[in-house]
C-alpha cells in the first residue's frame, strides 16, 4: 500500500482545524520528524489542550532528550492537568471506581 504523505497531512490539517486534538499531535510529530521539533511543540501543546495525552508523552520525550526545557514540560503538565479537571465529573469519578476501563486520568 503506498502512502501518500502530502494528502495524509492535509487531512491531518483539516482534522486539527476542526478541533480533533490526535490530528494535532500528529502534525507535531509529522513537524519533528521533518527536522521542526519547535513547530511539534507548538502542535503538541495545542493537542493536550484538547486532552492528548500521547502529545504530553511526546513532550516528555522531547524534555528528555534536551530539545525541550523544563519550563516547556511543566507547562505541558499544567495543561494536560486543565484539561482533566474541566472534564471531572461525579459520574465519571463513579464510572471509573467500577471499572479501569473508564479512567479518564
Amino acid at each position: 500500500m503506498e502512502v501518500d504523505l502530502k494528502k495524509a497531512i492535509h487531512y491531518f490539517e483539516l482534522a486539527a482545524i476542526g478541533g480533533h486534538a490526535g490530528a494535532r499531535g500528529d502534525l507535531g510529530i509529522h513537524a519533528y520528524r521533518a527536522g521542526n521539533a519547535e513547530r511539534a511543540m507548538k502542535h503538541f501543546m495545542i493537542a493536550i489542550e484538547g486532552g492528548n495525552e500521547k502529545s504530553l508523552e511526546n513532550i516528555k520525550r522531547l524534555y528528555m532528550k534536551g530539545q525541550a526545557t523544563k519550563e516547556d514540560y511543566e507547562k505541558a503538565l499544567q495543561t494536560y492537568q486543565v484539561y482533566l479537571d474541566e472534564i471531572r465529573s461525579d459520574q465519571r469519578d463513579q464510572a471509573a471506581a467500577f471499572d479501569d476501563r473508564y479512567k479518564y486520568y
